[in-house]
């Protein structure tokens, strides 16, 4: 397969995550799709990195400035966008006071820097941390998204390390992976609350790119193409485990009722989607493509869009809010694209 036609089936799954994350985020319920899109909506884009990943001959701080530039821009950029609209918003519209803004200015940033939707996991309760225990949410701007940016980033930084560190050896890199996991696993069931910059989820993540990494150097789709039997039992055992666990929510450590369940639901429905878009990709149209390859854009800006186009229309058809969010961001991608070909071309 060529590089063109695998970066289209790639764009093709992004696309459908982005699609499932902007569902999930708006009020239309549609049956099954929470469920089931919970099981990949945020995994295959990490899946998806460590299929993808490739070393180069470079420096780590070199490879430091490359990755901070791709995800840590966008993430600065879009909470800046973000502060900026509601800072203007709560003076003009609202008539806070000074006082009132500067607290929230405040709040705003040290809510961005923990780049962590909340302090502690939904229903947690353990000897360290009573049910009782008030939570803290910090973000506060629709900037809930952007949390996907420094963990991703952490991930990438993480594995690069590791592969440095054991110099490409890759049942070291697994003892690594595993070793790490199971320190994740026992500071969740002990203690979950949730560290900056997912550091607490960034070895779950870690697994998810490592078994991409691993797909792409062994093949793995190609021998699920041959062995179809072996696509067919992944997704049967996928049915079974995914009703059994629950679905998940990665950004504020929800993993159902057990992560190792978890884990296997998040790479295996990764999986069978990848080998279900290798199939189809060929034939996808070029819109969907493009979309796919602006999910970091309209992850970080469609709640944005919703809250703006449900002020402009109050009671607007959910559906409607959806289609008309997506076109908008598409538009704005699509004029970026042409901005910075033109800056590209004048130089």
């Amino acid at each position: 397969m060529s590089d063109a036609q695998r970066e289209k089936w790639i764009d093709l799954v992004k696309c459908i995550a982005i699609l499932i994350v902007m569902l999930n985020h708006s009020v239309l319920d549609i049956p099954g799709v929470k469920f089931w899109g919970g099981m990949f909506f945020v995994p295959v884009f990490f899946v998806l990195s460590g299929f993808t990943h490739h070393s180069r001959k470079e420096s780590f701080s070199a490879f430091l400035g490359r990755k901070a530039k791709r995800l840590l821009l966008p993430y600065i950029a879009a909470n800046g966008v973000l502060f900026v609209f509601f800072l203007g918003k709560n003076i003009l519209l609202n008539g806070e006071s000074f006082a009132e803004c500067i607290l929230k200015i405040l709040w705003n940033f040290a809510g961005a820097a923990y780049a962590r939707n909340q302090l502690i996991a939904e229903g947690a309760q353990t000897v360290f941390v009573p049910g009782s225990m008030k939570n803290m949410f910090f973000y506060r701007m629709l900037n809930s998204p952007t949390w996907f940016l420094p963990a991703l980033f952490l991930t990438v930084v993480l594995f690069e390390a590791m592969m440095r560190i054991a110099k490409e050896n890759r049942s070291k890199i697994w003892l690594i992976a595993v070793s790490l996991l199971c320190f994740a696993n026992l500071y969740h069931y002990l203690i979950p609350v949730l560290l900056p910059w997912s550091l607490d989820a960034i070895p779950y993540f870690l697994l998810m790119f490592l078994c991409g990494y691993e797909m792409k150097q062994r093949k793995f789709l190609d021998f699920l193409d041959r062995k179809k039997w072996i696509a067919a039992l992944l997704f049967v055992l996928f049915l079974v485990s995914a009703k059994i666990n629950g679905s998940a929510n990665y950004s504020i450590a929800q993993y159902g009722k057990s992560t190792t369940l978890a884990l296997y639901n998040a790479i295996a429905s990764s999986v069978i989607l990848m080998y279900f878009m290798k199939k189809v990709g060929k034939r996808a149209p070029k819109i969907l493509t493009f979309i796919g390859q602006q999910t970091l854009f309209i992850m970080c800006y469609h709640l944005l869009v919703y809250s703006v186009l449900e002020t402009v229309c109050p009671g607007i058809y959910p559906p409607v809010t959806i289609g008309a969010a997506l076109v908008l961001l598409t538009a704005a991608a699509w004029g970026k694209e042409r901005l910075l070909y033109a800056k590209r071309q004048r130089h």
